[in-house]
């Protein structure tokens, strides 16, 4: 009968894999309903590997975009565990949208109960921008017909004037400031479709994030005087994308040898030469400070010590001498962390492969945490006596991060949940506080090198690198490492570690 059940289930899963729908199965038993299994058409439709999907709430295929009506009908679907069928707009791995057609069914166990959702879905985009593009047409058909010939005759020399100011993303605008032209690198970088902003005013699309007063005035000056401008920085926080800093540049198109009431306007990103060059002087800053001032205190120290000695005074040399140790230590650990970081980067990094539980090593950590805070309220949960194989040291070390992370930002709320599950051939670390939260647009930056989030800079010490070392150790170990969480509302940080088969 086992052999029979096997056979069955690898039938079934063969079953799956030719299908081309997406199939997905969550585990409602676990806490946030994490995926338990995918297949291979939605791998493909998503472009994310399996091990890249297992462990997450679905939720993670919206991104930043989670203010759509549809994900409240889904939610409520699940509590209620029932059925349901929903378009909504989903994300790639690569970051490009897709429409996708999701419908989600219970599956009750044999007390009643739903244990898991099974989610089957399909790439609907084609339609949906069909459809939108029929729409727009049908509205158009008679304006293009007529611009057309003009636009042909203009065509050559056209170009020749974007090609002499593009950089990368493009707009041409009217006198008005209305929006006539879009190039293709606007619509993927801002995730935008080009017939949804013709013919709109500048300032109405991307939900208002050009008007700019001092921007508006520097256009409405490009025509009249044949005035351009250079080098206009733009910080922002665009829908779907974030924030991102751009330099703008624009003037008036020339067309068949005199000028065209166009004006051509031109987008460079430098949000990651920004960042870099911003992380290098944040290190520099950071790290002149962490060292210096267990240093200071070692100093003053040892000049208090010395005089002490020469007055014969013994009282209070233990504690003078034991406050020196201590940040002595803390110099050694930052200085490890350091030299870990420059080996994770260098590809360097010796891993140790054992035989392990994860009660070896969650037992540790936790011990040495409360340790440090008693005050908090630490409970686990969970399988402990799952199996795999890994660096013991390392993966202690990314579970102290988190932990001391979960204590130290949710000092006024102590309760800090350490729960383990298994999902799919991964077995599934997460660590919950009731703290101050992170926002949204910090999530994938925080396991950057070297970045901390600026609110949190003056209120709570660090370099900015724990997380970064944690994410490469479990990249190292073939999993992953992501958070889930909102301002005010805590954090819960997870990692897959591959299971021993």
């Amino acid at each position: 009968m086992p052999e029979y059940d096997d056979a069955l289930s690898k039938i079934f899963s063969s079953a799956l894999d030719a299908s081309v729908d997406g199939v997905v199965i969550t585990d409602n038993a676990q806490p946030d309903n994490p995926i338990i299994y995918c297949n291979k058409a939605f791998c493909d439709i998503t472009g994310y590997s399996k091990d890249e999907i297992v462990g997450h709430n679905c939720r993670f295929l919206q991104g930043n975009d989670r203010s759509q009506d549809v994900r409240k009908e889904i939610a409520r679907a699940v509590a209620e565990g029932r059925s349901c069928q929903v378009d909504i707009r989903n994300y790639k791995k690569d970051g490009s949208l897709f429409w996708n057609e999701l419908s989600i069914s219970p599956v009750y166990g044999i007390k009643g109960e739903v244990t898991h959702f099974i989610g089957i879905q399909n790439d609907i985009s084609r339609r949906k921008n069909a459809e939108h593009n029929l729409k727009l047409e049908r509205e158009n058909l008679e304006r293009r017909v007529k611009e057309r010939t003009r636009e042909l005759q203009e065509h050559e020399q056209f170009l020749k004037g974007i090609v002499e100011t593009i950089r990368e993303s493009l707009l041409v605008l009217d006198p008005n400031l209305n929006i006539v032209l879009v190039n293709k690198h606007f619509e993927k970088f801002f995730k935008v479709n080009a017939n949804e902003l013709l013919d709109k005013k500048l300032t109405d699309v991307l939900e208002g994030s050009w008007n700019i007063p001092e921007l508006i005035d520097l256009l409405k000056n490009v025509l009249p005087t044949n005035n351009p401008f250079e080098d206009f920085v733009v910080v922002h926080d665009f829908p779907y994308i974030g924030q991102r800093r751009l330099i703008l540049n624009a003037s008036q198109i020339s067309v068949g040898g005199s000028f065209q009431d166009w004006i051509l306007l031109a987008m460079e990103d430098i949000t990651e030469r920004h960042v870099i060059e911003k992380k290098k002087d944040d290190f520099i800053a950071i790290a002149s400070h962490e060292m210096k001032t267990p240093l200071t205190v070692v100093k003053g120290n040892l000049q208090l010590l010395e005089r002490m000695i020469s007055k014969g005074i013994t009282d209070g040399y233990q504690s003078r001498l034991r406050q020196s140790m201590d940040s002595l230590d803390n110099l050694s650990t930052l200085i490890n962390n350091l030299l870990d970081t420059s080996i994770l980067s260098s590809g360097l990094n010796k891993r140790k492969s054992e035989l392990l539980t994860l009660a070896e090593i969650v037992k540790f950590p936790l011990d040495q945490v409360s340790a440090v805070y008693p005050s908090h309220d630490f409970a686990v949960s969970g399988e402990l006596e799952l199996r795999i194989l890994g660096d013991k040291d390392q993966l202690i070390q990314v579970l102290t991060n988190l932990l001391t992370n979960a204590a130290k930002y949710s000092k006024d709320s102590k309760a800090i949940k350490l729960h383990v599950g298994r999902v799919g051939n991964f077995a599934k670390i997460s660590v919950t506080d009731n703290g101050i939260g992170i926002a949204k647009d910090n999530h994938k930056r925080i396991f950057d090198r070297f970045y901390r989030v600026s609110a949190n800079d003056n209120a709570f010490s660090g370099t900015g690198i724990g997380l970064y070392i944690s994410q490469q150790i479990v990249a190292d170990h073939g999993g992953t490492i992501w958070v889930e969480s909102e301002i005010g509302k805590g954090a819960m940080f997870s990692f897959t570690v591959p299971l021993s088969m």
